[in-house]
């Protein structure tokens, strides 16, 4: 399994530093693109990819450095390896609860549309994207499923916030997506010994009221043989002079993993 960082910076991330934390997973049907940032675009083109290049863009939640795909769908219309225009519709993936409200927060931006015969439409969001709603997909060779996490959560109320479990039959990469500290899942996980690397979106902020992601201190109270198998994402920086300790490591923007 071949997973390349576009970026593993968090919501705030300077772009000159890093970009947001999104992902492509690379299957004999195209690029499976893991999230969908504001600066995901720019990062593909970086690496000689093309939007037109993903086969499917799967969602981990709603915030904007996850799942802000506008650009990408018109650059999947108007543009193509081959010159413009291209007329490719967009296949976003997810449990319903994300992509149902998605498709209605992107319909005032892409709604209103110019068609490949130049006649303005305004059923952009039907004509324009492909939904495939499920909590698993299977794409190439590689079956994705969705897991809750605790994100953001108050008293009655709970956004919808997955992990993934992204699965080739020989091997199995866990994605934490964004979440609070729940190691449970985490020391399960690791049980398999198919599971090759557990990527986990970490903080470096000093633990605050409201945080509503994990923190570096708190992956590191998991056992050693726990933190061998995870790789940091989310961080957009290791703060200079950090011991990151039996913890795989923590990706950085454009890298490689051959898992």
């Amino acid at each position: 399994m071949r997973i390349t960082f576009l970026g593993s910076g968090g919501a705030f991330t300077d772009h000159r530093i890093n970009y947001q934390n999104n992902a492509v997973v690379e299957t004999s049907e195209g690029l499976v693109l893991v999230d969908c940032g504001t600066t995901a675009v720019q990062s593909l083109k970086e690496l000689g990819l093309h939007p037109g290049d993903v086969a499917a863009v799967v969602f981990t939640h709603l915030h904007g450095d996850h799942a802000s795909p506008e650009q990408l769908i018109w650059e999947r219309y108007y543009t193509g390896r081959a010159g413009p225009p291209a007329f490719a519709r967009t296949p976003l993936c997810g449990p319903a609860d994300l992509l149902d409200p998605l498709v209605q927060a992107l319909d005032p931006f892409i709604g209103l549309y110019s068609d490949r015969e130049g006649d303005v439409r305004t059923d952009g969001t039907a004509a324009l994207l492909d939904l495939r709603r499920g909590s698993t997909l299977q794409i190439g060779g590689l079956r994705i499923r969705w897991f809750q996490v605790p994100h953001v959560e108050g008293v009655g109320v709970r956004k919808a916030a997955y992990g993934l479990d992204l699965d080739d039959g020989d091997s199995r990469v866990l994605w934490s997506g964004d979440t609070t500290f729940s190691p449970q899942w985490i020391r399960d996980a690791v049980e398999d010994p198919r599971v090759k690397r557990v990527f986990h979106e970490c903080t470096f902020s000093a633990p605050f009221r409201g945080t509503v992601h994990s923190h570096f201190d708190e992956l590191r109270t998991l056992p050693e043989t726990v933190q061998q198998r995870l790789t940091l994402m989310h961080h957009t920086a290791v703060p200079d002079g950090t011991d990151l300790g039996a913890l795989h490591g923590a990706a950085l923007r454009h890298e490689v993993f051959d898992l």
